[in-house]
């Protein structure tokens, strides 16, 4: 009884690749938690070396088994052709010394076999608690944890950092008249559309019901409001909603003020002035975010500020 465990290798090698995936489906989704990814690195790792330590298990058992087996073979063989008397009890007795062996390897496999189904579920996990199953976007654990880094960049390396807030118009409505399937259709086809905008360096989440907020990293609160504006304005020409958007900056709050509050603030003005709109909050006050259409001064400001976020 012969076993091939250069499957098991394969295995290993594969679910580090797809761990290697999930990381970087993370990444451009926007988690750019460091500290979290480098334990759910450390915990992948971990498992790789569960999964390296069974398959090593299981090849020298079946090393053992398979030397026991070609001995067993040989002494048959000898006797068949003559070259030895044939010695039945004995073979009898050899052949029950290998079938326990062989009824515990079989065992080994099939426990081999849970902890690796075990561990693959932990792997899938490393993804799944930390990326919401309707948006595709990050889930409020991962926006959290990201913004408590974004915290600590800033206090230590005064890294500044915009954050909007993002609302879906007359969702309830929507689903009251449409049922919630449709609502649910509207926020996954938001969350694809956000994250075909958002930079990589960007974070974007969903941060309860309708609501979906944006980190975005050594942004100037202009920037943000560029980037608001056309992300309204492509949500309302490809899917036919409409969103009301608040944003905020560092550069004009810091750290001594919530800057979620001052960005729900902000959502909560664009909501009161009819919806399907940008406010900005800084320095200067709560104000509404002009489309560049509509200001043409502002078209040559966008330019400049566009090329400042790239660079940035």
């Amino acid at each position: 009884m012969l076993f091939d465990l250069s499957g098991l290798d394969v295995f290993g090698l594969f679910l580090t690749a797809a761990f290697g995936f999930l990381v970087g489906k993370l990444r451009r989704t926007g988690a750019v938690d460091v500290s979290s990814v480098e334990r759910d690195i450390q915990r992948a790792n971990a498992i790789i070396q569960e999964f390296e330590g069974i398959a090593a298990h299981l090849r020298h058992a079946v090393q053992q088994h398979q030397q026991q087996v070609v001995q067993f073979k040989d002494r048959l063989n000898a006797a068949s052709q003559g070259r030895r008397n044939a010695d039945w009890e004995d073979f009898s007795v050899e052949a029950e010394r290998i079938l326990k062996p062989t009824l515990a390897l079989a065992d080994d496999v099939a426990r081999a076999y849970d902890q690796i189904k075990q561990q693959s579920n932990v792997l899938v996990n490393l993804q799944e608690s930390r990326v919401d199953p309707l948006t595709g976007l990050g889930n409020r654990r991962m926006f959290d944890q990201s913004l408590d880094s974004f915290r600590a960049l800033f206090n230590r390396y005064r890294k500044h950092y915009s954050l909007a807030m993002l609302d879906i118009d007359h969702f309830k409505k929507i689903n009251d008249t449409h049922g919630h399937l449709h609502g649910d259709h509207c926020l996954a086809t938001v969350g694809t559309l956000l994250r075909d905008l958002a930079r990589e360096t960007d974070v974007v989440a969903r941060y309860g019901g309708e609501e979906v907020v944006i980190l975005m990293p050594e942004t100037p609160i202009q920037g943000a409001a560029i980037f608001c504006e056309r992300v309204r304005s492509r949500i309302e020409s490809q899917l036919n909603l409409t969103v009301s958007i608040g944003a905020a900056s560092t550069e004009h709050f810091g750290v001594t003020d919530d800057l979620l509050n001052v960005a729900d603030q902000a959502l909560y003005q664009a909501k009161e002035a009819g919806r399907n709109l940008v406010f900005m909050t800084d320095s200067d006050g709560c104000r509404q975010v002009q489309p560049p259409e509509s200001e043409p001064e502002t078209d040559s400001n966008c330019e400049s500020n566009e090329a400042e976020v790239a660079l940035a």
